[in-house]
């Protein structure tokens, strides 16, 4: 009796074991599809990007219309910047090689405030030396009323004034700006913390789930 009576203790020991495997494994498929769909908060919007035509570091016309349907993370920088510009452009490339599984769902955007002398070869040139994706991350020079006015205007971000003889420093914004399929701003982020690679990326995450869940 005895006998019968441990077998059938080690029956439904295996079967409670089973059981919670079960369960287990259950859970942690619903929460890998939580994950993939659910967003841990919404972001907020601080307002749209207006539009603007500029030119790339290829000489090609870039618009806001060729991020239509994107998500897209931008600064701003100019290439003889000897402050945090190579931090900030640093700190880009850093966040490219972290979207390499990404495909080309999101996007990099640096617009240089310092036209003038940021020319496309010069902004290409800049662009290989931070070994720069041209298929993920675009560098924008051209008019700079147009720059200046996407800058302080949509973005909201600090900028002085660029002259023909402006030499350094050009005091501007260093944060990095999160905004989503619909050009609206989701996000600011100070591109010289050390947590501002994390911060950027895990708020990616949840544009990314947000999109999923509509």
């Amino acid at each position: 009796m005895s006998g019968k009576s441990t077998t059938n203790r080690i029956l439904w020991t295996v079967l409670a074991v089973a059981l919670i495997g079960i369960g287990i494994y259950a859970l942690n498929d619903y929460l890998r599809s939580q994950e993939l769909t659910a967003p841990t908060r919404t972001l907020p919007n601080y307002g749209a990007v207006p539009a603007f035509t500029l030119t790339t570091q290829d000489s090609t016309q870039f618009s806001l219309a060729d991020l239509k349907g994107k998500i897209w993370i931008s600064d701003l920088i100019f290439t003889h910047c000897g402050g945090t510009c190579p931090m900030l452009s640093a700190r880009m490339s850093a966040v490219q090689s972290s979207l390499e599984k990404i495909g080309d769902d999101v996007k990099l955007v640096s617009f240089t405030v310092d036209p003038n002398n940021d020319t496309p070869p010069v902004m290409k040139d800049y662009a290989k030396h931070y070994r720069a994706d041209p298929k993920r991350w675009t560098f924008l020079t051209g008019n700079v009323a147009t720059i200046f006015s996407v800058a302080r205007d949509g973005f909201h971000l600090s900028v002085d004034s660029a002259h023909e003889d402006a030499h350094e420093p050009i005091v501007h914004s260093e944060r990095f700006v999160l905004v989503d399929r619909n050009a609206n701003i989701r996000g600011y982020y100070d591109g010289t913390a050390d947590d501002a690679e994390a911060k950027l990326l895990t708020d990616l995450g949840d544009l990314l789930r947000e999109d999923n869940k509509k």
